[in-house]
Formats: structure tokens, C-alpha cells, sequence
């Protein structure tokens, strides 16, 4: 709260959404509520229903959403994206560079640039939703969040429109984000989601479907070799080095 209330030169609309929580969360929205465009406190139906509050409070152009875990990096991370989306004839979707943390202590891990590419997209690569601001009409023209996707709604939604309208990367760090989300601890319902995501909007055939399937089991099966002898962190934060290298 405390990094999106401290935003530089960007009007903010700021609405936080709370699942009813019972950990101290709604004491702490109480101490910021003057600051606030609105808040609100109630039992949901999963990640996307509250999403959905949020668009249906939000009055700014573009949208963002942000987790609780997740915190934009400078006080001109907002500013920045603005810079470029008006640089690109303000796209439908526009998203930056998020920086990994540690869930734990914090500590940076790495820094996910990842250029779009519908192919890839296709794939099933997610795009860094936590560092994307998503235009109104977006959701004027391919409608909210499915409540029926528990993990990979965001994916589901990017699917009906992204591959028309693309996705622009600005080069700029806008968020950073603690691992070990929902979509990292359910990786099996990550994985399913996905593929009905896929299939749903006529994108996957059934011989790409068990490539796909393949392909995870196997990613998942290298994830928990390297976990299991401590490599994995050091793994990701190498390959990730090399891609923005080769970039």
C-alpha cells in the first residue's frame, strides 16, 4: 500500500479488496483509508471474483492489479509505464520488468524481462501480470475475469484478447514480487488451467496438448531435482541473466 500511495507524477484511483481477512489486513487498510479511493472487506469466491470488485470500483483508464505480496519497485514506476504506453499510442496492453524476491527474507532473486511473443504465448509463457497495466476497453471488449479458473484466470482472460490486440513491453522495472504464489504452490491446477484456457479458445489440438503436457511433467520433474539439491533459485536467476543477455 505504502508503494502505490507514494506514486510520483500519475494520478492513482486506488482501491484495495479484501477476502473478509482476519490476520490484521483490514486494521491496516483503516489506517491508510484516507488516502484511498475505496476498500472494502467481504467473504469472495476466489482471485477473480476479486479482481472483478476492483474493475467494477476502478474509474482510471488503465487498470492494474496488485497482490498483496507484491509492491511497485520506485515511486516512478507508474509514471514510467505511462511514459512508454503514451509512447505506443497508449496500447490495450503494456506491461514492465518485475524483480523476483525471496518469499521469506525479501532478498532479490532475479529480474523477469520477458519480451512478448505470441508464440510463446501460445505455449503457454504467462505474461507479468503484476507489472501490467491493462487499458478499460480491454475489458469492455473481452469481459472480465472466469471465476470457474482458480489459478490461471489471468491467462484465460490475457487468451481472448492478447494474441489480437499483442502486448507491449516497456523496459522499465515496475513491480517487485515475492515467489511462491498461488500459481507456484497449485502448479498442478496451474498446469490444467492452462491447457482448458488453451483448448477453450480453440488454441491447442490434441497432439499439441500432449507435447504440452510432456513438457511440463518434465520441467516439473527438472524443478524438483534442482530444489531437492538447492540449485533451483540459482538455476532460474542464470537463465535468466542469459536471456536478457541474448536480448
Amino acid at each position: 500500500m505504502t508503494s502505490v500511495l507514494g506514486q510520483q507524477d500519475v494520478a492513482v484511483d486506488y482501491h484495495v479488496i479484501d477476502g473478509a481477512s482476519t490476520d490484521g489486513t483490514v486494521e491496516i487498510i483503516r489506517r491508510h483509508a484516507d488516502h484511498l479511493a475505496g476498500w472494502l472487506s467481504e467473504p469472495d469466491e476466489g482471485i477473480a471474483d476479486a479482481f472483478n470488485k476492483g474493475i467494477d470500483r476502478a474509474k482510471g483508464d488503465y487498470l492494474m492489479f496488485l497482490n498483496a505480496d507484491d509492491a511497485l519497485a520506485h515511486p516512478r514506476a507508474l509514471a514510467d509505464l505511462l511514459t512508454h504506453a503514451e509512447a505506443n499510442k497508449w496500447p490495450d496492453v503494456i506491461y514492465g520488468d518485475c524483480d523476483l524476491c525471496d518469499p521469506d527474507t525479501g532478498r532479490f532473486l532475479y529480474c523477469a524481462a520477458i519480451d512478448y511473443s505470441c508464440e510463446r504465448f501460445l505455449r503457454g509463457d504467462m505474461l507479468p501480470h503484476p507489472g501490467m497495466l491493462m487499458h478499460r476497453r480491454y475489458f469492455e471488449k473481452y469481459g472480465r475475469f472466469d471465476p470457474s479458473f482458480s489459478v490461471a484466470m489471468d491467462y484465460e482472460l490475457f487468451l481472448r484478447g492478447v494474441p489480437v490486440v499483442g502486448a507491449v513491453h516497456a523496459p522499465v522495472l515496475v513491480t517487485k514480487v515475492r515467489t511462491g504464489g498461488v500459481s507456484t504452490r497449485n502448479r498442478g491446477a496451474a498446469v490444467r488451467e492452462t491447457i482448458r484456457a488453451l483448448k477453450m479458445h480453440g488454441y491447442l489440438k490434441p497432439l499439441s496438448e500432449a507435447r504440452m503436457r510432456a513438457a511440463y511433467f518434465t520441467r516439473g520433474m527438472m524443478r524438483r531435482a534442482l530444489e531437492g539439491a538447492g540449485l533451483y533459485r540459482a538455476f532460474v536467476a542464470l537463465r535468466h541473466r542469459r536471456e536478457k543477455i541474448h536480448a
